[in-house]
């Protein structure tokens, strides 16, 4: 077997289209990807890779893998290298709402990073989507989408236009993903049902379902986005 490519371009490629589904897990509305899982995908496709992790200097002058700030909250740090690739990633130590811990325990910290290793391997690519607030990878969508309909349906759908976007179509579609990608970053993710709805409501560019999802995101989201005001500052 050929030995595969170890340039960024590539492990992006290959990462970012694996379709997690089924191995994801829910926690406090949020999606996320187990760093077992994760781990597995890494070694199924690139067991070559390392991890590193970063830390301080105790009072002993002990090499901790853990940065402490004012106040008793802590950072985690790491760096995973694949090839000549690396990608680096730190992560608060938190607790189930995500807010920082003062004085965590080490439980806390061996949490928070298998959380952070998950984070930096997002960034070579392995699900990324999650993080994207979307249900599956792009490739995933695509890979069930008809590509070559028959001539005579194609035709059909040619003089009907049942799928070509209308102004108002195109702007509540782009609306409704925009507010989806900001709610999930202000700490708030659509339950699997209303992500179906959204998803169902964009594909078939109905207008009026659209309308009623961004009304409902927006006053449903507006407490997500407190949330994340008085948090931003401290997870930073």
């Amino acid at each position: 077997m050929a030995a595969k490519s170890l340039d960024a371009g590539s492990i992006w490629k290959a990462l970012s289209k694996i379709d997690c589904t089924g191995k994801t897990m829910e926690k406090g509305g949020l999606t996320y990807l187990p760093w077992n899982q994760a781990v597995t995908y890494m070694m199924d496709h690139y067991p070559e890779y390392t991890v590193r992790w970063h830390g301080t200097k105790d009072e002993n002058d002990v090499t901790r893998d853990v940065t402490y700030y004012e106040g008793g909250t802590a950072m985690v740090n790491c760096t995973v290298t694949i090839g000549e690739v690396k990608r680096e990633c730190w992560l608060p130590v938190m607790d189930y709402k995500n807010k920082a811990i003062a004085h965590p325990s080490s439980r806390d910290i061996s949490d928070a990073k298998q959380r952070c290793l998950v984070k930096c391997f997002a960034l070579f690519g392995l699900g990324i989507y999650i993080y994207r607030g979307d249900a599956v990878p792009e490739d995933a969508v695509t890979s069930v989408t008809p590509v070559t309909p028959p001539k005579k349906k194609a035709k059909k759908k040619k003089q009907s236009s049942p799928k070509e976007k209308s102004p108002s179509e195109e702007e509540a579609a782009s609306t409704l993903k925009a507010m989806c990608r900001d709610l999930h970053n202000a700490g708030w993710t659509p339950d699997p049902e209303l992500q179906k709805q959204i998803k169902a409501a964009v594909a078939d560019l109905d207008l009026e379902k659209m309308n009623s999802l961004i009304e409902l995101l927006g006053e449903g989201g507006d407490f997500a986005k407190q949330l994340n005001d008085d948090t931003s500052e401290e997870l930073s």
